[in-house]
């Protein structure tokens, strides 16, 4: 399995060394939706460097659920949740995901979560969840470990509709549709209409740089090579979604940076493994004004 199965602020290096956080963690509580509102999980990650703890509440209810991330640590961080079936463990997930093209086993279900949050903001997320047992990861922007807690989703919520968005991001296997992503702060409909595992990663295109360039490069580091000299794109100006499985659907915030010219790529395998998608054409050049 490719390491970047989640985005780059979560997954873990194979170098990273994850310490289990659950037990020092203390809980938040969860506010209930009004009427046919969501419920309100907030969670908060904050700390410097290998001290970052995520906290969160033990449980909530099921249903149209709004993730609130408050970032209070020192860099970019998100919030990926994954729901998991059966017994399973953190260490269990964090090596399939450390795996090089290896399979996703059917326990791990669903994805979704919070895309990064700059230190100081606090972004959110919407999206019905089914009933089960979720690991939340939190990772920085770079290379280091996640900070992790988990979450139950009980019966008791209502399913609903999903809030309107201002943009759109279909992700499709193995292909991208864009619509309406701009400069700034935007509420976007990320959509799974595939079967397989996606995310949506997007970074601005060097001048003079092609989605072929892009391609090349993300070939070289998919053998272990890294080409000289910069990549084709701005790593620290781009932005991604959470993983999320086929049919499921959120609106998130989604901080673009600047206008211009974007890549948006997907780094999941699918789930007998293989190659991550972008080397089956599932990158897209688009234009954000």
């Amino acid at each position: 399995m490719n390491p970047s199965v989640l985005p780059r602020g979560v997954r873990s290096r194979r170098a990273a060394r994850c310490l289990l956080l659950a037990a020092s963690l203390v809980g938040l509580p969860a506010c209930g939706g009004g009427g046919d509102g969501p419920t309100v999980a907030h969670l908060e990650v904050g700390g410097k460097g290998g001290d970052v703890l995520l906290r969160g509440p033990s449980s909530i209810k099921g249903g149209l659920v709004e993730l609130e991330l408050q970032n209070t640590s020192d860099e970019r961080r998100d919030a990926q949740i994954v729901r998991v079936e059966g017994k399973h463990s953190t260490e269990e997930f964090l090596k399939v995901i450390q795996s090089e093209g290896g399979p996703i086993p059917n326990w791990i279900q669903d994805g979704g979560g919070v895309p990064q949050v700059d230190p100081g903001q606090t972004g959110t997320s919407i999206q019905n969840l089914a009933t089960g047992n979720y690991f939340v990861f939190s990772g920085p922007e770079g290379d280091g470990q996640p900070a992790r807690t988990e979450l139950e989703v009980k019966d008791g919520g209502r399913p609903g509709p999903l809030p309107k968005a201002s943009a759109e991001i279909v992700a499709r296997d193995y292909a991208f549709d864009v619509n309406g992503l701009k400069a700034g702060k935007n509420k976007v409909l990320f959509k799974n209409a595939g079967t397989e595992l996606h995310h949506a990663v997007g970074a601005p295109l060097r001048p003079g740089k092609t989605v072929d360039d892009v391609t090349k490069f993300a070939r070289a580091m998919s053998r272990g090579a890294r080409p000289s000299g910069p990549p084709p794109f701005d790593e620290k100006g781009g932005f991604s979604t959470a993983v999320i499985d086929g049919g499921v659907e959120q609106v998130i915030d989604l901080d673009v940076k600047r206008p211009g010219r974007y890549v948006i790529m997907c780094f999941i395998t699918d789930r007998k493994g293989g190659p991550p998608h972008i080397m089956k054409g599932m990158i897209k050049e688009i234009e954000v004004k």
